[in-house]
């Protein structure tokens, strides 16, 4: 077995779940190549009917688990996954048809750990024979002798959706994802890449990512928004404690520390009681010895930010433009 898709679901619609699975059943590799292994994290309405409709098209297979969040399903996929390649896809986004083929092709060619692919919004996609959708040209590449070369100048990005890995990374020691919380996944993608080897980045479109205006991460509740938060503290001090016990130099684990502080900060900065949230972050990044941001040569976004970020007018001017990044329609 080649490859292995997992795909947690919770409460989706039921055409959600049916167009992503569609989707993989249009990819250009035989049934016996690949797996796809539905999670559902005990959704009100069981969606295994609709993964039944498509044991005559591929090989797939169907848990329930009792509710735990999206970490759990995943690494409930991960416990049953047999290919040699796993691939993460959120139950409502769907892959571009005819691209698996292509991404395991360049895995195995160039013996990688793992590839990094472009996502896209939905938007028109090619018919069996065209060109892949491409965010900078069609076949752009860069490879990375490790994961550690990487970070060393890109920060990782929190989702596992928009790469393809090798399954023997995250078996020996076993590597999994946070359970029963949010922001599962920045921890696990950054000691995926951290503990990789050879690492390939293209610009070749492997994910449509659909935005959902009722997703975890677009909850309005004060309750909801306090998880969020304690959750990213809780993945920062993971990385943080990952970093502590490597040994020097590890600027890759540190530049990854450096912008979930200012992520953190940004998200504060999103908020209706932005001063107080702000506020609060700022004293909890301080405790850790994370704020004010250290000087860095990470580029003019993070040097301006990190500017801003210490005058009152500064935080300002911040807020107004995150809050724009927010109320920006897609």
């Amino acid at each position: 077995m080649k490859l292995s898709y997992i795909i947690p679901t919770y409460n989706l619609p039921p055409e959600d779940i049916r167009r992503c699975l569609t989707s993989l059943s249009e990819q250009d590799l035989s049934r016996e190549e690949y797996e796809v292994i539905v999670v559902d994290d005990e959704s009100d309405v069981s969606p295994e009917p609709v993964v039944r409709e498509f044991e005559p098209q591929m090989n797939v297979s169907f848990l329930r688990q009792p509710h735990a969040r999206q970490g759990a399903a995943r690494n409930a996929g991960i416990r049953q996954a047999t290919g040699d390649y796993i691939r993460f896809v959120d139950g409502d986004d769907y892959l571009p048809p005819y691209t698996a083929a292509h991404f395991l092709d360049v895995m195995e060619r160039n013996a990688l750990d793992i590839l990094i692919f472009g996502f896209m919004t939905p938007s028109p996609l090619p018919r069996k024979g065209e060109n892949l959708p491409s965010l900078h040209g069609r076949g752009r590449g860069w490879v990375f002798p490790s994961g550690k070369a990487y970070m060393e100048g890109h920060t990782v990005f929190g989702s596992p959706c928009t790469m393809c890995f090798r399954r023997s990374l995250v078996e020996n020691p076993p590597l999994r994802f946070a359970e029963s919380t949010f922001i599962e996944d920045e921890g696990f993608v950054t000691r995926l890449v951290w503990r990789s080897g050879s690492l390939a980045v293209t610009s070749d479109v492997g994910y449509i990512y659909v935005q959902r205006p009722d997703s975890t991460v677009h909850r309005p509740t004060p309750e909801h928004t306090d998880e969020l938060f304690s959750a990213r503290f809780a993945a920062l001090d993971g990385i943080v404690s990952l970093a502590q016990t490597e040994p020097q130099p590890h600027e890759g684990l540190d530049r990854k520390i450096r912008f979930l502080s200012l992520d953190i900060l940004r998200h504060a900065l999103r908020q209706g009681d932005w001063r107080q949230r702000y506020h609060d972050c700022c004293a909890a990044l301080v405790s850790r010895g994370l704020f004010p941001l250290p000087q860095a040569r990470y580029g003019w976004k993070y040097a301006v930010f990190r500017r801003l970020s210490l005058s009152r007018p500064g935080q300002r001017l911040l807020h107004f433009l995150e809050s724009n990044i927010v109320n920006r329609k897609p």
